[in-house]
């Protein structure tokens, strides 16, 4: 009986991390171009947080590498990281162009 439950919690969990890594892999395949200078947020949008602070302002055709994305209320947003390592988020349609990993 306990070597089933093991087994089931054991399989279960490699689901998970299998789908999370999928997850991941599928954010990563977005790429972004910045059209205009935009922020670069410190603290996920999707938190909502009375204050963001600006961690630099990103200028048009900066390349910049998605490490993943989330969707809010109404918005679409992307933890990106740009040169030095610099990681923060930005929101679509704020001088962001996204182009689907679909196309």
């Amino acid at each position: 009986m306990r070597s089933r439950f093991f087994l089931v919690i054991a399989f279960t969990s490699l689901l998970g991390l299998a789908l999370w890594i999928g997850d991941i892999a599928l954010d990563r395949r977005y790429q972004l171009a910045i059209v205009e200078p935009t922020p670069l947020l410190s603290i996920t949008p999707i938190d909502y947080p009375t204050f963001n602070p600006v961690l630099t302002t990103l200028q048009p055709e900066q390349p910049v590498k998605v490490l993943r994305m989330r969707y809010g209320k109404d918005f679409q947003t992307f933890k990106i990281e740009v040169q030095l390592g610099i990681t923060g988020w930005v929101i679509v349609n704020q001088g962001i162009r996204v182009i689907s990993p679909n196309q």
